[in-house]
């Protein structure tokens, strides 16, 4: 994201955030089996996955799956376009609203009232003061939501590495599968990986198996499982429900948690980057 996308670690730092029942990322799963296969390297210089980012070259090698599952969520075309999103994450007084510039990655994700945690291109930084931040790291926490929501068009984003994993059968349905992970010195958590499933026909992502490597690089394969519900904004594919799932043992278990996404707007209006910068007094780090 990307940010990147440690199962108590992850539930103490997105449970505190839940707006209903926590977000998906809060979830950890058991370990999975991982095929072998073909990798393909994205061939553009790597840049951090939370940090500021060019829309990816035209001239990218993307392998064949990847760019169906592009087509199927709208486009990257469509997606390259676009300079600005904003969405709202959850509901009632805790929603949370995100406003990103799409080219650099800068961010702000407020609450009302109560804390704005932003990045400027450099740092991180939380207004009015670290205290009203509950999360035990705003580093780790910036861009991770949006990372979720952007799938899978972060993922075209330079210094991604790609898998065919071919066709799998989870829970008696068939899958096209994807792994994607990352070069050494992408982002914080290079060691983050993310498995896309996706509809054989359509090439709809149903759910995905991620890992979380910000706190300890080996859970790079201990997966959790994220569901999404999809809803069409305008020709490009965003979340309108994110379910944690239980993972274990190549299977997909009991939801754990739902969380809702909503009022998604992008526009090829680009802000004045001014908007990301450290307020007065704001912590930064």
């Amino acid at each position: 994201m990307k940010n990147t996308i440690l199962l108590f670690a992850l539930l103490f730092s997105i449970g505190i955030f839940s707006c209903e029942s926590g977000d998906a990322a809060a979830s950890k799963a058991k370990d999975m089996a991982k095929d072998t296969a073909t990798k393909v390297a994205a061939t553009t210089q790597p840049i951090a996955t939370s940090q500021p980012t060019s829309q990816p070259s035209k001239a990218m090698n993307y392998p064949p799956l990847f760019k169906k599952i592009l087509d199927a969520h709208g486009g990257l075309d469509a997606w390259n376009a676009m300079n600005t999103l904003k969405f709202t994450r959850g509901e009632g007084p805790t929603a949370d609203m995100h406003v990103v510039d799409l080219k650099s990655r800068r961010s702000t994700n407020s609450v009302a009232g109560k804390y704005t945690l932003g990045n400027n291109g450099d740092k991180v930084w939380v207004s009015p003061h670290r205290d009203s931040f509950p999360g035990q790291s705003p580093r780790f926490m910036n861009n991770l939501f949006f990372y979720f929501v952007a799938l899978p068009y972060v993922l075209a984003d330079p210094g991604v590495v790609y898998e065919d994993l071919g066709e799998k059968m989870v829970n008696g349905k068939k899958y096209a599968v994807l792994k994607t992970s990352f070069k050494a010195g992408v982002g914080d958590a290079p060691g983050d990986q993310y498995i896309l499933y996706a509809n054989p026909q359509t090439h709809v992502i149903d759910f995905i198996n991620y890992s979380v490597t910000y706190f300890d690089a080996a859970n790079a394969e201990k997966y959790s499982a994220l569901q999404f519900v999809w809803q069409d904004v305008n020709g490009l594919k965003f979340p309108s429900v994110a379910k944690s799932v239980k993972w274990e043992d190549g299977k997909l278990g009991e939801v754990r948690r739902e969380t809702k996404y909503s009022n998604f707007s992008y526009s090829k209006d680009r802000m004045d980057l001014s908007a990301f910068d450290i307020p007065t007094g704001a912590y930064a780090e």
